[in-house]
């Protein structure tokens, strides 16, 4: 009897000295931490690159927006394997993918089309974790502005994207914009309006059109009319 209870307390040893290393195995590594960035010093991810309409202020409809995407390590190294995936939401609609990339880093432009959401999703890889990054965008509509006039100053303006609503002008008088008109665009998004000039000197103005949901307030910025 005493050697059957010495050989069964030798079995139940040996099965559990097994059980007892599983339980103490050390874990997995943690995930490396990934953040975005902007590969253009000084500049996000994405910003403004070219914009042919000389308006002040913010991005407007139809500008280049730059897209200078790469990821790094928690340690400021930068990280090649991964895809990425860039987004825009205009309001009221659903994310819609814009550019994709097999590997951690894109170069590459798109337009600007209006008050927007943006974002870029990195998928991780191996060790690294997936991280991404978001802004919003305000955009102005485009105005452009030209003397269809011949012996007066007649001004004509097209808005784009298309708009049918009002347009306000202003003059300066002394340090002070005075609102002095409002018309309103056609079905073609033109407007039309006569302005006087003086016949010394000149008048400044300004034409801008009310922010909405989908546009930043916008405006031409300063022009003047004069008499020769």
């Amino acid at each position: 009897m005493r050697l059957r209870r010495i050989l069964a307390a030798a079995i139940v040893t040996s099965l559990a000295a097994p059980a007892a290393l599983l339980t103490t195995a050390a874990p997995a590594s943690a995930a490396t931490a990934t953040k975005i960035v902007g590969g253009t010093e000084g500049q996000s991810w994405i910003y403004r690159s070219y914009s042919s309409a000389g308006q002040p202020g913010g991005p407007v409809f139809g500008d280049t927006l730059r897209l200078d995407i790469e990821v790094q390590d928690a340690n400021g190294a930068q990280v090649y394997d991964g895809t990425l995936t860039v987004q825009r939401q205009l309001p009221g609609k659903s994310w819609k993918t814009l550019k994709t990339s097999t590997s951690a880093y894109l170069y590459d432009s798109i337009k600007a089309a209006g008050n927007a959401n943006y974002r870029v999703l990195y998928s991780g890889a191996g060790d690294f974790s997936p991280s991404d990054a978001g802004v919003k965008s305000k955009v102005q509509r485009k105005i452009e502005i030209k003397n269809v006039g011949d012996r007066k100053v007649v001004l004509q303006g097209k808005v784009s994207p298309k708009y049918k609503g009002k347009v306000v002008i202003f003059k300066k008088n002394g340090k002070k914009w005075k609102k002095v008109k409002t018309v309103r665009t056609n079905k073609k998004s033109t407007f039309r309006t006569p302005l006087p000039a003086p016949r010394s000197g000149r008048y400044y103005w300004n034409v801008k059109i009310k922010g909405s949901k989908t546009f930043a307030p916008s405006q031409t910025g300063k022009f003047y009319t004069y008499s020769y």
